[in-house]
């Protein structure tokens, strides 16, 4: 492996942590605002069902929807065909421009439900009484959310955006699952790479990324 590639791995767990935990983040938020709302009904269905993927392993969340983002046999796209939108079948996990995104999207979609449920303590923890005063006041939700709910949850916001920046920098399972780091190096990671070069016997290499990891991690730590 030369430098190229170890410059992209690093550079694909970066990318990959930054954009899986705002979209975590800001999902997960939105979210939670929803289905605290008075106006929703069945609420902890709700809740149940957005949060049932976070029981299951990445592994087994990486297989599944391996086959349903076929090209061929896959159920995206054979439902795309059957509803008339068959222009907008794509090679979701070998086109070089979409398998990233996909990836990133498919981790979101695991890991928001979690994301979800803490901020839902954290707003049902927030007294009634701020909003009470807020609206008298004529604040409306915007005002609310920016003056009242935003700060009180940020201890909370601080707290999932750590767990999900250290996921993200050790991700491997999601990854290894849906495409191998591939097509080429497109979706390689550092603990992709980490995995084969044990694989193949180069263990400088593979330590040497392992050691790249730990700084991040390190560097994290100290953010």
């Amino acid at each position: 492996m030369g430098k190229p590639e170890y410059l992209q791995y690093i550079k694909n767990t970066i990318l990959f942590t930054f954009v899986t935990t705002i979209m975590k983040t800001v999902i997960g938020l939105a979210l939670a605002l929803l289905l605290t709302h008075k106006a929703v009904k069945f609420k902890n269905f709700h809740r149940m069902v957005i949060f049932s993927p976070q029981v299951m392993s990445y592994l087994v969340v990486g297989l599944i929807f391996k086959s349903m983002l076929h090209p061929t046999t896959g159920f995206v796209n054979n439902f795309l065909e059957s509803i008339g939108l068959g222009m907008l079948r794509m090679n979701w996990l070998t086109d070089l421009k979409l398998v990233f995104p996909t990836v990133m999207a498919v981790d979101t979609w695991k890991g928001m439900g979690y994301i979800m449920v803490v901020i839902i303590a954290g707003l049902l923890s927030i007294s009634q009484d701020y909003y009470e005063a807020a609206s008298i006041d004529g604040a409306n939700f915007w005002q609310k959310l920016r003056g009242i709910t935003i700060p009180l949850l940020k201890p909370i916001i601080v707290n999932v955006t750590v767990l999900n920046v250290t996921y993200g920098l050790r991700v491997f399972d999601m990854i290894y699952s849906l495409t191998n780091g591939g097509p080429g190096n497109a979706t390689g990671v550092i603990n992709t790479a980490v995995y084969k070069e044990f694989s193949k016997g180069n263990l400088a290499m593979g330590t040497t990324l392992s050691s790249v990891l730990f700084f991040l991690v390190l560097a994290l730590l100290y953010l």
